[in-house]
């Protein structure tokens, strides 16, 4: 059963990721009408699948309010809506079916507990929203950002802190905005930073943590050993 669980996890993801580069293929670059229609009848298809997943996951659930509120933006992102910010939101579902695939491998009890320590999993989506809430306001407050290519590249390279110049705001919302997206992608990439540095500081310690025990077993052993060596001396006194 859980080999199962994990190969229809599996395709799920699979399936959703086609369905973004299809989404995010159609949205920038011009296509036929035939072909778009295609892609929107597999993303409706898709949507439908993944509600199902949905509402068969929240039926099993143990916690049914709780399962709600973990997967309030997924609800979004399964959403078959013809809106290029909205398909945005499908990466969050994605991410979300990443999430259950991994937690159902032998392994879960250990990757639940990084990802309830680290919050990486809550750092990726709020990253996700970021990008897509700034991306939305900068495009419609901004006269000189006229279409989603340059406000999706204006967000990433202000959150980057790359700074091309190629690309100007031309109100002072805009320029609000950009350094909204300069502080905030500062403080997620931080974060990211953090998270990753904390993996590598655990696993070294975790790794002299087992290597002091090791020579502390060792130790104890010697010591066990010399008592008794020490016990038989003691005994052979006794009967000489």
């Amino acid at each position: 059963m859980k080999k199962s669980k994990q190969a229809i996890y599996l395709l799920l993801i699979f399936t959703t990721l086609m369905d973004i580069i299809l989404l995010c293929y159609i949205t920038f670059y011009p296509t036929s009408l035939q072909f778009s229609r295609a892609v929107f009848s597999f993303d409706l298809i898709l949507c439908i699948v993944l509600w199902i997943e949905f509402i068969y996951s929240y039926k099993h659930s143990n916690d049914k309010r709780k399962y709600l509120e973990d997967n309030f933006l997924s609800i979004i992102g399964m959403l078959p809506v013809d809106f290029v910010f909205l398909r945005a939101l499908r990466l969050i579902k994605l991410f979300h079916l990443i999430r259950v695939y991994v937690l159902s491998k032998d392994d879960e009890e250990l990757i639940s507990n990084f990802l309830r320590r680290t919050y990486l999993d809550k750092i990726i989506v709020i990253a996700i929203l970021f990008i897509f809430i700034c991306t939305v306001l900068i495009r419609v407050v901004d006269s000189n950002i006229n279409n989603i290519h340059t406000a999706v590249w204006y967000i990433i390279v202000s959150m980057t802190s790359t700074g091309y110049g190629d690309i100007v705001p031309a109100t002072t919302s805009g320029y609000v905005i950009g350094a909204v997206a300069m502080i905030g992608g500062i403080m997620i990439f931080s974060t990211i930073t953090a998270v990753i540095s904390s993996i590598y500081v655990s696993k070294i310690s975790r790794h002299n943590h087992d290597s002091l025990e090791s020579k502390i077993d060792d130790l104890t052993a010697e010591i066990d050993a010399l008592n008794k060596k020490i016990d038989e001396l003691k005994k052979d006194k006794k009967e000489n």
